[in-house]
């Protein structure tokens, strides 16, 4: 042995028997060196994290090796060669909640590179209140915060909510978690619905069973009814190896009666009540449907034993910063590239935003500045078109006020340009213009012959106007 040899290895001996929570990482986020300070207050050993790749993202699953180590991963500015502070809440194996500052060092070869990163641990009391962490670390605390918290309270930590109404939907699902009974989710299209569904699945005693999305609205009726009497008659081939748990049957409102009725007549059945569970989705409330005669009263009643109302997200705003923080979190995992957060006024532009087609939306947003930037912060220079289009849209200033009209001209002309409208999206099936206005056929009928409306004659103007256009 030289002597530089066994100096390194003295000073590593001695390092890795302080109590002092210590740890070194490499340029590829590869986690080389772990003492036994670290063992004592993570209650992982050196053997199960050495050799580990971190990535920076928030996890909250103190039994998996991989939750610690992204809990541990430096920020990318720190492999830039910027020392920083990072407030963190660390997990240890029997699940403690340790609040904590993790000091990061940049540790730099001739060529002045990032060759490893130290990094050390000090506890603290609240890591979401440390002066000296930038606002994307703050942010950062504040979803590690968060997670955790919905962890503890909900058992689950996937769904980001602050927000009351969503407070209110979080406990609605621990409640659909408890049972097997339908569940029935509702809102605007990108709330998430389907996510939700598949948490309740994943908490419950059904876990292990196949959960099995259709969408009602794509699939031909034939086709559909034909899965959802295989999935019921359990007539899979054997390559599927579990059976399946849960059917959920998203935009509803598309289901034709016939289907209704086999669902019905499966799910009363007492062989398949407790083996397949029910859960449904749609845009709207199903009232109308109900009214309009378009669902079955039982089938009705039975999918709304419980009904979740999901907020979009224009009403969630509080969330909104967290969850732009979650979704760019989620694109750091398993890649070469780390983003850590947003640059100033990025989240500011979020706010103004209407986000009309709410988390799915969002998600594309974060995904697409995520592939633009080459920086450690989304920049506004990196947000896509489509968002800068949309928020210079809603910056413009009001329209010119409508000329004053009679009240009563006004809402016959209203009503009698909703009705034709209607009646061209239908294709002139009057039921479908009934469904489409929220009305009756019946009271439809009595609603153009108020107004005169001869949608034949109407119709055969209107296209010979757009041809002569």
């Amino acid at each position: 042995m030289t002597r530089g040899t066994g100096r390194r290895t003295r000073l590593e001996t001695r390092l890795n028997s302080l109590e002092t929570p210590i740890f070194l990482v490499d340029a590829s986020r590869t986690i080389l060196f772990f003492n036994r300070g670290c063992e004592n207050i993570l209650e992982w050993s050196a053997e199960e994290i050495l050799g580990q790749t971190c990535d920076y993202a928030i996890d909250t699953d103190a039994d998996e090796c991989e939750s610690v180590c992204n809990l541990l991963c430096p920020p990318p500015e720190v492999f830039r060669g910027t020392r920083t502070e990072v407030p963190r809440y660390l997990l240890s194996h029997s699940g403690k909640t340790l609040p904590c500052v993790i000091r990061f060092s940049p540790l730099l070869d001739e060529q002045q590179q990032t060759k490893l990163v130290l990094g050390i641990i000090d506890r603290i009391e609240e890591p979401h209140t440390l002066p000296t962490a930038s606002p994307s670390q703050q942010l950062h605390a504040e979803l590690a915060a968060l997670r955790l918290s919905l962890r503890n309270r909900f058992r689950f930590s996937t769904v980001i909510a602050k927000n009351d109404a969503m407070q209110r939907v979080l406990r609605q699902l621990e409640l659909a978690i408890k049972t097997t009974q339908p569940v029935h989710f509702w809102g605007e299209t990108g709330t998430g619905k389907e996510h939700l569904a598949r948490v309740v699945h994943f908490e419950s005693e059904q876990r292990r069973k196949i959960f099995i999305p259709l969408n009602c609205a794509d699939l031909p009726p034939r086709e559909l009814k034909q899965t959802v009497k295989k999935i019921f008659e359990r007539d899979f081939e054997d390559s599927v190896p579990l059976e399946p748990g849960v059917i959920f049957l998203s935009q509803i409102e598309s289901l034709t009666r016939d289907i209704q009725e086999l669902i019905l007549a499966n799910y009363q059945s007492a062989t398949h009540k407790d083996n397949v569970r029910l859960m449904t989705a749609s845009s709207f409330s199903l009232t109308n449907l109900l009214d309009q005669e378009l669902l079955l009263p039982d089938f009705f009643y039975l999918i709304t034993t419980m009904e979740l109302r999901i907020p979009p997200l224009r009403e969630r705003r509080e969330d909104l910063e967290v969850l732009a923080q979650h979704f760019l979190e989620n694109e750091n995992r398993y890649q070469q590239k780390q983003v850590s957060g947003f640059a100033p006024g990025v989240l500011s532009l979020f706010q103004d935003y209407f986000w009309p087609a709410n988390l799915d939306e969002l998600t594309m947003i974060i995904q697409a500045a995520f592939q633009a930037t080459s920086e450690p912060l989304i920049s506004r220079e990196s947000l896509p078109l489509r968002l800068k289009t949309g928020i210079d849209a809603r910056s413009l200033g009001p329209a010119l006020s409508p000329t004053v009209k009679p009240l009563e001209e006004t809402l016959r002309q209203v009503e009698a340009e909703q009705i034709m409208h209607a009646l061209e999206i239908s294709k002139n099936n009057r039921t479908d213009a009934a469904r489409l206005l929220g009305l009756t056929r019946a009271k439809l009928y009595r609603r153009m012959d108020a107004l005169n409306i001869r949608f034949d004659d109407e119709l055969a103007s209107r296209q010979n106007e757009s041809k002569k256009v």
